[in-house]
């Protein structure tokens, strides 16, 4: 018997690093080039991890376990929306790659809720450990001008908050950008572990080391990212963090939310009225991009239906992509990949008003803030395109299935897959 209770735990040690390569994968932005052909690294570690972690569960319990959970149909039905328009494109090679890029992150996501049943609170813990060790990288970048090898090139150029003194527009800094290739989407990955780290925080008994230790160094190597809008929306997010914390009531709650909402853009408002106008330059910036995209949809309305615009954008555009989620969607994937998007929103949105009214979220913190980290995402799209590219994807993806995962496990554990897993063992040991 007791040689039994012990063996659960050398089976799964391998299944654990797996796992863990799931988590780590898209954080190094890396592609390997092969003449007209490339691909991210990521690629070909989810793809091993991931057939070997279904054909283990395949061939020991006979059987694979899907989650009945929306998300995993909406991403199902981006990515077949893809795959019917994006071979079409007038740069074909680019379109295929596109179609890539959706399928592998899809695949690591239903890895990744088939495999961990059970102990999400342990991979969620990891995941931040995981952005904490990333930040620090940042904010030795930042203090050493250094050590950047994945950066693309207009990445180089990244401005910060104030202005250069000898032209009136904004300074180059020294920014952090991980080990990823744009600073902005490294802000958005340590956003997404600061969100969790402050829902530890809330669970810490020992709240000012765990401050000094795990958060702030997060929150200065976000700084240092100078990624503008996410530090934006993160100021934001922790007035309606506390506030979840210490208002019970549902239409308490979203009335506070409403009026903060309000304040909050009236305030930017009367901000933007007093600043130089060099400040905001990036804004402006990005506002004729938009202008750009809108021209585009207008000229040529069966993008509106079938996507496959954004080279057509990118032709007559300064810059490549527009940076706005939902303008991005639009131009590439139409209007139906834009109604995709936009449930995929609302259901994240349902579902954790739900898990809230519940009690769940009192309950366990980390899935409240992670809940307001997935929001957080749609506002950051305002004026990013932040599920352009396979390892942002694939990330976003990772944290719709901790939070998801940790949903099922807080509300009790009830089985919602569409096998019944009496006997299973699970990615933690536990039956």
């Amino acid at each position: 018997m007791k040689h039994k209770a012990h063996r659960p735990l050398k089976l799964f040690s391998l299944k654990n690093l797996l796992i863990f390569l799931l988590f780590a994968a898209p954080t190094i932005q890396y592609r390997v080039e092969l003449g007209a052909f490339s691909f991210a690294l990521m690629e070909p570690i989810v793809l091993l991890v991931s057939v070997m972690l279904l054909i283990h569960q395949a061939v020991r319990y006979h059987r694979l376990s899907i989650p009945k959970e929306p998300f995993a149909f909406l991403f199902a039905t981006l990515t077949l929306w893809a795959f019917t328009i994006r071979p079409w494109a007038s740069n074909w090679q680019n379109g295929l790659s596109d179609v890539r890029d959706w399928a592998i992150p899809l695949l690591g996501f239903i890895t990744l809720s088939t495999t961990i049943r059970r102990g999400w609170l342990k991979w969620i813990a990891i995941f931040m450990i995981l952005v904490w060790l990333n930040a620090w990288l940042g904010i030795y970048q930042h203090f050493t001008n250094n050590f950047r090898p994945f950066i693309s090139e207009l990445a180089a150029y990244k401005t910060g908050f104030t202005l250069s003194p000898e032209e009136n527009r904004l300074a180059l800094v020294s920014f952090a950008v991980g080990l990823f290739s744009h600073p902005n989407g490294f802000a958005m990955y340590l956003f997404a572990g600061l969100m969790v780290a402050l829902g530890e925080f809330y669970k810490s008994s020992k709240k000012l080391p765990f401050f000094i230790i795990i958060i702030l160094p997060i929150a200065l190597s976000l700084y240092w990212t100078y990624a503008k809008a996410t530090l934006l929306v993160l100021a934001g997010l922790f007035p309606f963090t506390w506030l979840e914390r210490r208002v019970r009531s549902n239409k308490t709650f979203w009335a506070f939310v409403s009026m903060g909402l309000i304040a909050g853009l009236m305030t930017l408002w009367q901000i933007a009225k007093h600043i130089p106008a060099a400040l905001l330059v990036t804004f402006w910036w990005r506002i004729g991009l938009w202008n750009t995209g809108l021209i585009t949809l207008g000229n040529l309305p069966h993008v509106l239906l079938f996507g496959n615009g954004l080279d057509i954008f990118a032709n007559s555009a300064y810059y490549g992509q527009p940076h706005n989620l939902y303008l991005y969607i639009v131009l590439q994937y139409g209007l139906p990949g834009l109604l995709i998007v936009i449930l995929l929103a609302l259901y994240i949105l349902k579902k954790g008003n739900r898990l809230r009214r519940s009690g769940w979220m009192r309950s366990e913190p980390v899935l409240a803030t992670l809940w307001l980290g997935l929001l957080g995402y749609f506002a950051i799209g305002l004026v990013e395109s932040n599920l352009m590219g396979i390892e942002n994807r694939a990330i976003f993806m990772t944290l719709v299935a901790c939070f998801a995962g940790l949903a099922r496990e807080a509300a009790g554990g009830h089985d919602t897959c569409m096998e019944n897993h009496r006997g299973t063992i699970y990615a933690d040991g536990k039956t």
